[in-house]
């Protein structure tokens, strides 16, 4: 990420000025200086040695990092928890809230009404997706620092952006989850940072897509590739080829999904790259 430097702030140990990126206040006067952006489909991390961070009851720190994602719906209130040996300390953050266009595709009718089969195909396919996600956030490299859009894909338009409420065929379904390039069948899509590829497989409704851990939880999904060139297991450097883009699955024309992700929570990936 272009704008969050390498930097982290450790609680009530580095003065917060350090830091020119890494400047998301809390409300209270004492609380840490967050790295990241504070807008919904943002994301936060900072570093805070010997203390445990909670968001909610999930813990979220691991190894003095802590890292986690603003969902699309994110209160305006952000409440964090950080906790010592010895007593825990809460403090508040206020996330920017936004507004969302709607967005009407046309698709097979075959994507939008299911049959009975087609349905637990795609339920299953939802929970080894999950499972691959889940299954990176023990991983504890730091490769989601450096979200890059590799330059093979920059030239091409944006068709979708995150957070869009999705009408398919007049049918209303759930929010745009990631970023659509309109880039022809055949491109190359590169890994937006280094990581593992956790997921690589032909799904119903997302097509053929792989998936990439970057670290603490944090996944890049690339879907409706036309070919997938990687095998779960396999380590890619940023840009590194993952498949060509496609048109397969439920889609429109040919073009890449690009999706972020936080645990099991989608982030805009507009944000985090620039």
């Amino acid at each position: 990420m272009g704008m969050m430097k390498k930097v982290f702030f450790a609680l009530c140990i580095a003065p917060a000025a350090l830091f020119a990126d890494c400047n998301v206040k809390g409300i209270e006067k004492d609380a840490p200086v967050l790295c990241g952006i504070a807008v919904q489909g943002g994301m936060l991390y900072g570093e805070a040695d010997g203390w445990k961070v909670y968001k909610g009851k999930d813990k979220i720190s691991k190894d003095g990092v802590f890292v986690f994602g603003l969902d699309r719906d994110e209160p305006e209130i952000l409440e964090l928890k950080f906790c010592s040996f010895w007593s825990c300390r809460p403090y508040s953050y206020k996330i920017k809230q936004r507004e969302y266009i709607e967005q009407k595709v046309n698709v097979p009718q075959k994507f939008v009404t299911y049959s009975d089969d087609v349905q637990r195909r795609i339920d299953a396919e939802n929970n080894a997706i999950r499972a691959a996600r889940t299954g990176s956030i023990e991983d504890d490299w730091r490769e989601f620092m450096d979200f890059s859009l590799p330059q093979t894909l920059k030239k091409f338009p944006i068709s979708g952006v995150f957070g869009s409420r999705r009408v398919f065929n007049g049918v209303p379904r759930a929010p745009h989850r990631g970023l659509d390039i309109a880039a022809p069948k055949g491109t190359p899509a590169g890994s937006i940072a280094a990581g593992r590829v956790v997921f690589a497989k032909d799904t119903y409704m997302a097509g053929k897509t792989v998936i990439v851990s970057h670290g603490h939880g944090v996944t890049s999904s690339y879907l409706h590739l036309d070919t997938i060139d990687v095998d779960v297991g396999d380590s890619v450097s940023a840009g590194e080829m993952v498949g060509k883009i496609g048109a397969t699955g439920r889609v429109s024309g040919a073009h890449l999904h690009l999706g972020i992700n936080w645990r099991h929570v989608a982030l805009d990936p507009e944000l985090l790259m620039k």
